[in-house]
């Protein structure tokens, strides 16, 4: 993954390490090595191979990278990577993902937490709930006023910590909890199941998943800007019936296209052109997740920040929520299907259709 991260970075043209400064407007930075000591008065986005946060923001705080480490102090929380070192401080709500989390005795994180990882460690304190989605968890000195929910295999709740709410994790999980660290009820729900992959690989698989989307948007804003420039154009203005006229589009693709080519299989002159166009479809549904993203930070990013749009930062903006949404259960199938619809209408409008029009 530390290669990967690093290629991707390499790809884009920004300053690292800077002098630390204030800046009164949505911030972003891209690079192999990133220190931020900057004083944000708005949301920033950090991407590289080794992020580390020592600045503020007014808003909320994107990290992405192989490594992050976070001492600075964010309105909201937003953090994924390989390996994760929290020891700042979070006003309200945070939500952290990676493999290898840990949480310092210095970590003050004020409102909700969710964490979704391999290994996990907690100390510091939170004000209010938790839930942890994990492999192997870990609470070492932590103070935590409210409830904690825990989705893993191994518990430890060691004696200096304190949950001031209830405690619930699996009837079958490997738990070791030293008396009275539990002011509320301890609770066992129900048992997880023995399949071949993990939560923690599953969360992984999704982690390396929207990298792998981050690489394809890179290579693609190089190589052909000229789509996303225009998805600004086309979607410069739009409301609930632009939005259904390009989801009807991509459902009429997704839905026909394979009918066309079934029909083209029956017929032995048609095979060629079948495979050919099977292989153009499969291309299309796998690059739709890329345009919606896109599409997706480029409206909030015009919404909320009215800024000069910088083309890298509201790619990697939009599938970070894209990201996030899709680790909610419930909700990531919707959003899995929703993503590929627009996204295949997208393309739909700024390639195909334009590509008729010159013809």
């Amino acid at each position: 993954m530390k290669k990967l991260l690093i290629f991707i970075a390499m790809l884009f043209v920004c300053v690292g390490t800077v002098q630390a400064k204030t800046v009164d407007h949505f911030y972003g930075m891209i690079d192999s090595d990133i220190k931020s000591e900057d004083k944000v008065a708005g949301s920033t986005v950090l991407a590289g191979a080794n992020v580390q946060m020592d600045g503020s923001a007014d808003g909320v705080s994107f990290l992405l990278g192989n490594q992050v480490v976070f001492n600075g102090d964010s309105e909201y929380a937003v953090f994924a990577g390989n390996s994760l070192e929290v020891d700042g401080q979070v006003n309200k709500d945070a939500f952290i993902a990676g493999n290898l989390i840990d949480i310092k005795k210095g970590a003050k994180l004020n409102r909700d937490v969710v964490i979704a990882g391999a290994d996990v460690k907690i100390s510091g304190t939170i004000s209010r709930n938790i839930s942890v989605y994990a492999s192997s968890v870990s609470f070492d000195g932590v103070k935590i006023e409210g409830n904690v929910k825990v989705y893993a295999t191994s518990l430890k709740v060691d004696s200096d910590t304190q949950i001031g709410g209830n405690l619930s994790y699996p009837s079958d999980a490997e738990a070791s909890i030293e008396k009275g660290t539990v002011k509320g009820e301890i609770i066992k729900t129900k048992e997880i199941q023995n399949e071949e992959e993990s939560l923690a690989n599953l969360i992984m698989n999704k982690i390396w998943s929207f990298m792998s989307v981050i690489l394809i948007f890179a290579v693609l804003s190089l190589a052909a800007s000229k789509m996303f420039i225009n998805i600004q154009n086309e979607y410069e203005k739009f409301d609930f019936n632009k939005g259904m006229e390009t989801f009807t589009k991509g459902l009429l693709f997704l839905i026909f296209v394979p009918i066309v080519i079934l029909i083209l299989l029956l017929m032995t002159i048609g095979i060629p052109l079948a495979l050919i166009l099977l292989a153009l479809y499969f291309i299309i549904v796998y690059l739709s997740t890329v345009f919606t993203g896109y599409l997706l930070g480029f409206k909030l990013w015009q919404k909320f920040f009215n800024k000069d749009i910088n083309m890298l930062v509201v790619g990697i903006f939009g599938y970070a929520i894209l990201f996030i949404l899709n680790l909610i259960p419930g909700i990531s199938f919707i959003v899995s299907m929703l993503s590929t619809i627009i996204g295949i209408g997208i393309i739909y409008d700024v390639v195909i259709k334009k590509m008729g029009a010159k013809e």
